[in-house]
């Protein structure tokens, strides 16, 4: 669902190349967006179809006899698409979300499996630290850093994340430390990571991603966890300037965004567009404390299709191992304990498109 969008169209594009799934079902608002990249395909087992989400009907019968539901919509309708998978029994993946208890109950109560969280971050950075604790002793800190370079508002729901990320009453922005999470203000945080070229150097604070829920309740020697990010610089000045005026809180927010869509709305640049991740361990290994760092990066020739399609190919690895090995455990899984990260490593190294190194050294 939403699988003609920004990053939903490159997952659809990686799936149908990887030939895994016996059918593949477009389903998007933008049904002409949809039947063209069908069209652009070309492959037989791929259709498309028109589809707005709060047409229950319609959709329940469209996920009749399907393994996967992969959810490439905005975040805002995670609640709408998650009831049409608890209430078809079919296996849920999405880009990022924030499953409450209940519904967290609801999909355990149905028997499938949902995995919240699949791109670059969440999902593989959260395959990265998995990697890390595969290979080390005991894990103490783990730092995920990540750079969006892009305009704000490519589209609506790439304009949804960034002002749910920065808002002022943002609740799930927040860092771990010696067994207690701190809620971190807009800004807090701030660190110089290194990306790999030609990214460089940027500077990045704390931003809300379940990696800091999750991870420290799987890996419990970890003494620190936290997500940081970052868009273009000047875009991030934009951001600083109106949290100072308080037109990202509650719901003056609202409007912010509606202004900025009438005004930037689906408009893009020649600017380099990006999207790199950099994940750092540091850990105890064979007596010795050493830190790991993984940079994933993507060839800067992509354009303007780099930020969805850094999200959508690992996105896309994440559903086809979910369709391959099933319901190994009911409810919501967290990518770090669903995935083995050497075989979703082998995958993503298979397609050639995003690139994974490593660098280790004693601390």
């Amino acid at each position: 669902m939403g699988g003609a969008g920004e990053v939903g169209g490159e997952l659809t594009r990686d799936l149908a190349r990887s030939g895994a799934f016996d059918e593949l079902v477009i389903a998007d608002v933008d049904e002409a967006g949809a039947r063209a990249l069908a069209d652009e395909l070309g492959r037989g087992g791929v259709t498309a179809v028109g589809l707005d989400v709060h047409d229950r009907e319609a959709a329940l019968r469209l996920l009749e006899g399907a393994d996967v539901l992969m959810n490439c919509t905005s975040f805002v309708l995670f609640d709408a698409v998650l009831d049409l998978a608890i209430e078809s029994r079919v296996d849920y993946a999405d880009l990022i979300s924030e499953p409450t208890q209940a519904q967290a109950r609801a999909v355990r109560d149905a028997g499938i499996t949902a995995i919240s969280g699949l791109g670059a971050t969440p999902g593989l950075s959260n395959v990265l630290v998995r990697h890390a604790a595969e290979e080390l002793d005991e894990l103490e800190e783990v730092h995920i850093s990540w750079v969006s370079f892009r305009t704000i508002a490519p589209t609506p729901g790439l304009l949804d994340t960034i002002l749910w990320e920065v808002s002022e009453d943002c609740e799930t922005r927040q860092f771990f430390q010696n067994g207690r999470y701190e809620r971190a203000a807009f800004l807090d945080g701030s660190r110089l990571v290194r990306f790999a070229e030609p990214v460089g150097p940027q500077r990045v604070t704390f931003l809300p991603h379940p990696e800091v829920r999750t991870l420290p309740r799987h890996f419990p020697s970890l003494r620190f966890c936290a997500v940081r990010g970052s868009w273009r610089p000047e875009l991030m000045e934009d951001m600083r300037v109106l949290s100072r005026y308080g037109l990202l809180a509650g719901d003056r927010r609202e409007t912010t965004k509606q202004s900025i869509w009438d005004r930037l709305g689906g408009r893009r640049d020649d600017a380099p567009w990006m999207l790199f991740v950099h994940v750092e361990v540091v850990a105890m290994h064979d007596g010795e404390r050493v830190r790991r760092a993984y940079d994933a990066s993507h060839p800067a020739t992509w354009g303007q299709l780099g930020p969805g399609r850094m999200t959508g190919v690992p996105a896309a690895v994440g559903a086809q191992l979910l369709a391959r090995h099933g319901r190994i455990e009911t409810g919501f899984v967290d990518p770090e304990v669903y995935y083995d990260p050497f075989e979703f490593l082998a995958e993503l190294e298979r397609r050639g498109t995003v690139r994974v190194t490593w660098s280790q050294e004693a601390v």
